[in-house]
Parts: structure tokens; sequence; C-alpha cells
């Protein structure tokens, strides 16, 4: 086999990999779902990944790996304007309600929290942490940038982050129960009402009047000193 059938075959084979581990679950998920879904077979998923454990973190990795494609975007945006990186990061988040290979990785990672003792657990290696930390150091700078001298508290920045971040991240989890609950016939399903673009305003015009408070209340305080 070419190299290059190779490869497609292994994309195949873990891009098959996170839309039934986020519809089936980790421990639901078989060898034989996998190669009916991907049109493959059981040698191949020994070959490349060894067993389904060996898989499952391929398939994680291959999922953190378009999450850092984008986060290294919004690093470099943050440096230039940290109210377009904002954008950026809103529509990324998005993307996890709106996109569907988005809505599945999103999904497969909230399975793991769900399945915490089921769900094979990556080795925490240097690299790994030092991931880690980079992101939180790197998300803190931005929101930081985004409150301003003084009202970029510890506490402020964290309140932030969690603003948009969980309004973004709930809305998986409301397209799981439209979908596979209601049969798509729920009576609030915010895709239906907006499209991502209106949405991603809505959403950013809410983290721009929590920063303006932010900074008034800090204000405040700098004031009654």
């Amino acid at each position: 086999m070419a190299k290059e059938e190779k490869t497609a075959v292994k994309e195949r084979l873990l891009a098959t990999g996170v839309k039934l581990f986020a519809e089936k679950g980790y421990a639901a998920s078989t060898f034989r779902d996998i190669c009916e879904a991907a049109g493959s077979n059981i040698a191949a998923i020994n070959y490349y990944f060894g067993d389904k454990e060996g898989f499952y973190l391929a398939v994680r990795d291959y999922a953190n790996n378009m999450f850092r494609s984008r986060l290294d975007e919004l690093w470099a945006k943050a440096e230039q304007d940290p109210w377009e990186a904002l954008r950026l990061d809103i529509d990324f988040l998005l993307e996890s309600a709106y996109d569907d290979t988005m809505f599945q990785i999103n999904w497969m990672h909230l399975r793991e929290l769900i399945d915490i003792d089921v769900i094979p657990k990556p080795v925490m290696t240097e690299e790994r942490q030092k991931r880690a930390n980079d992101y939180t150091e790197k998300m803190a700078t931005f929101l930081g940038k985004l409150l301003g001298p003084g009202a970029d508290t510890p506490e402020n920045i964290s309140l932030l982050k969690y603003t948009y971040h969980s309004f973004c991240l709930f809305l998986p989890i409301h397209r799981q129960i439209q979908e596979k609950c209601l049969h798509g016939k729920g009576r609030f399903d915010v895709r239906s009402a907006m499209d991502k673009k209106q949405l991603a305003e809505c959403i950013f015009n809410v983290v721009r009047h929590t920063v303006d408070d932010m900074r008034a209340q800090s204000s405040k305080n700098d004031s009654g000193k």
C-alpha cells in the first residue's frame, strides 16, 4: 500500500472514531462498529493503533490537534487586537454546536467527564503538561488585555472566561437534547432561531457589557480607597 493510501486509511479511521465515540461512548463502540463505518478491517486498526485503548488515545490526540491549530490562530490575533481575538474565540467555540465534526469532538470530550472511570487516560507527559500550562497562561493574558489595567484581577479573568465559554459550550448539550431526546421538535432551538454569525455577535456584546461593568466597578473601588 502506498504511503498516501496508508495516510488516507488512518485518517478515515480516526475521523470515524471521533464520530462513534461521540455517539456511543468508549465502552459501547466495538472494532466491528468502527470498521463497518470506516469501510476498513480490524487488521488495519491493530496495525496502526495496537488495540482499542491505543485507538481511542490516537483519536483523542487527533481531535485535540484540531483545537491546537485554532488556538495558535487565536494567540496570534490576541497580540494584535484582543477584541478581534474574542470574536475568533467565540466563533470557534460555537462550531461545537453548528459544525458536525466539532460537535462530535465536543461531545466526545463531554463523555470523558461522564465515563471518567471507563475511558483510557493519556499519560501526562512533560509536553502535555506544558501545553496545559501554556493554554492557561495565554488565555489569562488575552482576557487581561480585554479587561485592561485595574480590572484585570484573577477573579475578573476567571469570571469573564466562564461567562462566554459556558454559554457557548452549553449549546452542544442543548443540540443533543433537541436531536436525540426531542427528535428535533423542541420549542427552543437557538440554531433555528439564529444563524452562527448572529449568535456570535450576541455573545460578543454580552462580553463587552460584562467588561464595561468590571471596569466601572474597578474604577469605583479605586475611587473609594
